[in-house]
């Protein structure tokens, strides 16, 4: 297998696992919520690291879909180091570190990996100190501008082994920005059926990337760097979003945003603020992950 034929397998294994991830997520929600799978699959791969047997295995079946697990790590590794390069007014960090309970053993050979592949470290602290929380949000706090503050709590963490923490900030300026004085409410209908009035981002014949297949219209928008798009998968029918998930794989989400070509078209964007706090832990146990929680984990 070439290495161009190995990056489309793992960039396809990445869309499948965040689409699995995003099913998973939404089966009991009514909702809004908001996650970024590369960054759980960056959590993830801190653990693949040190991990052997069973707990290894898992996550190589969940993550890699038969991909090599060497290529794995560089895939990921190359990934969070090619995020730091950007241009033209944008900002991307990312940060990954293990919190280990101070009576753990960390090991020389584990460390020196995660700060080679992923630019991470590990750091022992007594998690039943309430000062512990602090330092821990405190380098959330810093890997993301401020955004996130406050993420644990004394008492959510003073019964842990080990606490993963990947942190992703990003901010990027529209290559075409939307005029602000266009901006006006409009009817949005949740998935719970409630309707609201909220304000639409609106442009009038701008040319956009679009694609559309039976089930989904794509929007493409594109950032000042170009490394960097925003899409939007619209169901075709009216609050459709749960039936138009179950026949969205891989295949199809990629095949949809690399056919978007440039098409002149109206333009309306419901703005919005999410935030929301989700049980990964569960979420990862439905997918297959399960060895890694155990008392028995091979780590």
């Amino acid at each position: 297998m070439s290495n161009s034929d190995t990056k489309d397998q793992l960039l396809l294994a990445e869309t499948k696992f965040g689409l699995d991830f995003l099913k998973t997520l939404s089966s009991d929600k009514t909702e809004s919520f908001v996650f970024s799978p590369l960054s759980v699959s960056l959590a993830i791969s801190l653990v693949h690291s040190g991990a052997n047997g069973e707990s290894r295995a898992e996550i190589e079946k969940v993550l890699l879909c038969g991909a090599d697990s060497e290529c794995f790590v560089n895939h990921y590794s190359d990934f969070s180091k090619y995020l730091k390069i950007v241009e033209n007014d944008t900002e991307v960090s990312i940060a990954n570190r293990v919190f280990l309970r101070d009576s753990a053993q960390i090991n020389n050979e584990y460390l020196a990996k995660i700060a080679e592949n992923y630019d991470a470290g590990a750091e022992s602290l007594d998690l039943k100190n309430p000062e512990s929380a602090e330092k821990i949000n405190a380098f959330i706090r810093d890997a993301t501008q401020g955004k996130l503050d406050n993420l644990v709590s004394a008492d959510s963490i003073s019964d842990a082994v080990a606490l993963l923490v990947n942190a992703i900030y990003f901010k990027g300026k529209w290559d075409e920005e939307f005029e602000l004085d266009m901006t006006s409410p409009r009817e949005f209908t949740l998935k719970s059926g409630e309707i609201m009035a909220i304000p639409f981002l609106r442009e009038m014949e701008t040319d956009r990337g679009y694609s559309s297949d039976e089930t989904f219209q794509v929007l493409v928008l594109n950032y000042k760097d170009a490394s960097f798009k925003f899409a939007i998968f619209l169901p075709k029918v009216h609050n459709g979003l749960e039936n138009a998930m179950k026949n969205l794989d891989a295949n199809k989400f990629e095949n949809l945003l690399n056919s978007a070509q440039r098409t002149y078209m109206n333009t309306e964007i419901p703005k919005f603020s999410i935030e929301k706090e989700l049980n990964l832990k569960e979420t990862l146990q439905t997918l297959g992950i399960t060895e890694i929680f155990s008392d028995h984990a091979d780590l």
